[in-house]
């Protein structure tokens, strides 16, 4: 794959050698994490004390989200060579944070990926425009001021993604449902019952009255991990693809190019141990260019591309200053002038182009 950048020279991105699926890793890690996960919660729930329950649930939520993210790998069809089992590990990945995989993959794969950086389509954070703002409601412009401050980011996916698109789908929605997405959905709430039915049977067992049984599993086994999970999610879509750097488009009625993705994607450095444990998704430019990379050659396909092009891929390094200057900068997106500006319609960035 080759894309033309502004000085006419053509660059090499193709990063198909790193597309090296392995059929025992991805289920040796589900595995493991899975484990980890019900050991987690079935803490949080019977522990007695506070502050040990809030910690493990803390950690039960840090798992819904590496969980997840081996489920998005196998979305990709990055995780083995075989679909049924991509499906079977992304369906069990996706339940902790009750995602349907068929959702998840339309939202993500199809909408996300497909157009990347796209104002109006890609559901990544995207900004509104000098234009749109100015069409806008003032209770539609109080919302997006809010939603674009550092008190809006944490709830962003939680409830423009998540409650009205994936779990509890509008008309709208559900109008282009197959019946797998039925099935899946229903399954996420068969889960759900049958998970907080079964820590709150366990907690009773342990001697806990039913009414605090049940609170215990609401709350410590449900409720704080997934929230944790929720605030995750919602750190990462807005760092990989706002900032000064991140350039977005128009609508163009095609998919996103390669230049497209490239610029409208941020690789976040963070320390080696962070990047780690949530398996390599922060090695995003590369993920983007090639989603089917699996996630433990991530590291090695971002390598060689930051070797090869490394004046081309916008790459940071996550500090509280750094966010803060998002977070200030980035808050309508000026096509016409190719940059960030404020909501007096002030210029932030300069011209991306």
């Amino acid at each position: 794959m080759t894309i033309s950048v502004a000085d006419d020279r053509r660059v090499d991105l193709n990063l198909t050698p790193f597309v090296t699926r392995h059929l025992f890793r991805p289920v040796a890690l589900l595995l493991v994490e899975v484990a980890l996960y019900a050991g987690v919660v079935a803490a949080a729930v019977l522990y007695t004390s506070l502050l040990p329950k809030l910690g493990f649930a803390f950690v039960a939520g840090v798992l819904v989200a590496t969980l997840a993210i081996i489920g998005h790998d196998c979305a990709h069809r990055g995780g083995t060579r075989f679909a049924w089992l991509n499906r079977l590990i992304g369906t069990i990945g996706f339940l902790p944070a009750l995602h349907p995989l068929s959702r998840w993959a339309h939202h993500h794969n199809q909408v996300h990926h497909r157009y990347t950086a796209q104002i109006g389509i890609d559901n990544a954070y995207p900004p509104m425009t000098v234009e749109q703002y100015r069409a806008a409601s003032p209770a539609r412009q109080r919302y997006y001021r809010f939603q674009r401050s550092i008190w809006g980011q944490p709830g962003f996916y939680l409830i423009d993604i998540w409650f009205p698109k994936i779990f509890l789908p509008d008309a709208r929605e559900r109008a282009a449902f197959r019946a797998s997405d039925y099935w899946d959905l229903g399954l996420v709430y068969v889960w759900l019952a049958c998970f907080i039915a079964g820590l709150t049977w366990l907690s009773h067992a342990y001697g806990a009255t039913w009414g605090a049984a049940f609170a215990n599993a609401a709350i410590f086994g449900f409720l704080i991990p997934f929230l944790v999970w929720n605030l995750f999610i919602s750190f990462v879509t807005v760092i990989q693809h706002t900032g000064p750097q991140v350039k977005w488009s128009v609508p163009t009625g095609r998919p996103s190019t390669a230049d497209q993705k490239l610029h409208g994607t941020v690789r976040i450095r963070f320390p080696e141990i962070i990047d780690i444990l949530f398996h390599r998704l922060m090695q995003h430019t590369a993920h983007h260019l090639n989603p089917i990379i699996p996630l433990y050659s991530l590291k090695a396909a971002q390598r060689s591309l930051e070797d090869g092009h490394g004046e081309e891929v916008i790459a940071v390094r996550w500090t509280p200053a750094y966010h803060w200057r998002l977070v200030r900068d980035c808050k309508l997106y000026d096509p016409q002038a190719d940059g960030w500006c404020d909501f007096n319609f002030k210029p932030t960035t300069p011209s991306l182009r």
